[in-house]
């Protein structure tokens, strides 16, 4: 029996990004049953703005444990292996990238699914080469330690690499954390290393500038509940 297609399919950034999603994805939705979400409110909000126009009563929607992301439900495998395609939609922008995802993904790998990745925003990406920092060699850190000392460790360990290895430094935060964390970025990092600020990517009130600690010091950005992506590149 031929196997179901997993197809990882992109979300908008913000709920005015939905401009950004393909004809190519919004069209693979509506042939759609099943999905793997991380919020099934979200997730539904999400689906109808890009006019997937099935009841959700006809469709399942199967979540991820965030907490455990490990933990996978047999259920989507089992419509797979039956078959059926299904979609694995992220909160924002790509799956897998700072999501539980890819556990469903490896999973599909190992049972011999195919897995279709389909092209959408990356708020990490669109950051990078938004940025005029080196594109060539980078690391994406995730999210940094909540707690202040352990932050402010890890800030001066990513300045350090990045200017041995002549390397962007690439992280993200919570949104109702970013300026605590851009006031540690301004009071850690030499006033001569490169932060780029790259924020509400994708939506009409899109941020994005590379300057100087030493500038960003005299025009702090207001970046509270903001998506924001911080770069930093230390000669």
């Amino acid at each position: 029996m031929k196997k179901g297609f997993l197809y990882l399919i992109p979300s908008a950034i913000g709920l005015d990004g939905t401009q950004a999603i393909s004809e190519e994805v919004k069209n693979i939705v509506q042939q759609l049953t099943l999905f793997i979400v991380e919020n099934e409110k979200s997730a539904r909000r999400y689906l109808r703005s890009i006019g997937y126009k099935k009841e959700f009563l006809e469709s399942t929607l199967i979540l991820m444990d965030k907490n455990f992301p490990e933990n996978l439900s047999s259920k989507a495998f089992d419509f797979l292996k039956e078959g059926i395609d299904v979609g694995l939609i992220s909160e924002a922008g790509m799956p897998c990238i700072a999501d539980p995802g890819n556990f469903w993904v490896k999973e599909a790998h190992r049972l011999d699914i195919k897995v279709k990745p389909l092209t959408g925003p990356s708020s990490i990406l669109l950051s990078l080469i938004g940025s005029g920092l080196n594109g060539q060699q980078f690391c994406f850190n995730g999210y940094l330690p909540v707690n202040s000392s352990e932050r402010i460790i890890k800030i001066k360990k990513m300045e350090s690499l990045s200017a041995s290895r002549k390397e962007t430094q690439i992280f993200i935060e919570t949104p109702y954390r970013n300026n605590a964390l851009l006031d540690e970025l301004l009071k850690t990092c030499s006033s001569k290393t490169l932060l780029c600020i790259a924020s509400e990517l994708t939506l009409p009130s899109e941020f994005i500038k590379t300057n100087f600690i030493s500038d960003w010091k005299k025009n702090k950005p207001d970046l509270h509940h903001k998506p924001t992506v911080f770069l930093i590149y230390s000669k």
